[in-house]
């Protein structure tokens, strides 16, 4: 039995979705969609529906496939709020222009209902209220150079004489270390020196000295 328009949820959406859209789409299913997107666009017109009863008011009075069905209207409202809102990667930035688009709309009803200089006032605080929604009272961050975000030069050696601050001699290394290590093993300083580049260092141990 073909599903009704009323029979489809989010989730079928959903799988149609993750399958790639390669399916054919029933008329229905179709008709579904594009009701939501209906549904999204009457939210965003604040100016005609102002709210959400007013929304699946209409619905049910002039869908023909919703006419007496508040249960399902209810549903859709819900669905494509979801859809079209569900995104957690949407920017701050971009709620911030979204619900200042709100507030634009908001200021413009309000200006063309004022009839005194009190209604234009509570007109200019909308306005006031979307012109910070853009942060447009605040100074711009510095915009930081794009060298700081390049990846920094890695230089990996023992030779110090290729930089500005040089090698330190090294009879005047071993001298501190002979003066400063005393209380140390013979093994212990030998490795001291090996690290200071003073004595070859030793990858293996010798053999012999275990034995």
């Amino acid at each position: 039995m073909a599903k009704r328009l009323t029979d489809y949820n989010l989730g079928d959406l959903y799988k149609w979705i993750e399958a790639g859209q390669s399916t054919a789409a029933p008329e229905e299913f179709i008709q579904y969609v594009n009701l939501l997107e209906k549904i999204y666009r009457m939210m965003n017109r604040v100016d005609i529906y102002g709210s959400k009863e007013a929304i699946v008011k209409h619905l049910v009075t002039f869908e023909e496939s919703l006419k007496g069905n508040r249960i399902k209207a209810i549903d859709l409202y819900n669905e494509s709020f979801e859809y079209f809102n569900a995104d957690d990667k949407i920017s701050k930035k971009a709620w911030r222009k979204f619900y200042a688009s709100k507030l634009d709309q908001d200021y413009e009803m309000a200006r063309a209902i004022s009839e005194n200089a009190s209604d234009f006032e509570k007109a200019s605080r909308i306005a006031d209220k979307a012109y910070k929604f853009r942060q447009l009272d605040q100074e711009d961050p510095p915009e930081l150079p794009k060298s700081m975000f390049d990846k920094p030069l890695k230089v990996y050696t023992t030779d110090m004489d290729q930089f500005e601050v040089g090698n330190e001699n090294l009879n005047d290394i071993e001298l501190w270390i002979e003066e400063n290590t005393k209380e140390l093993s013979p093994k212990a300083i030998e490795r001291i020196k090996q690290e200071a580049m003073i004595l070859p260092i030793k990858i293996f141990d010798d053999e012999q000295a275990d034995r």
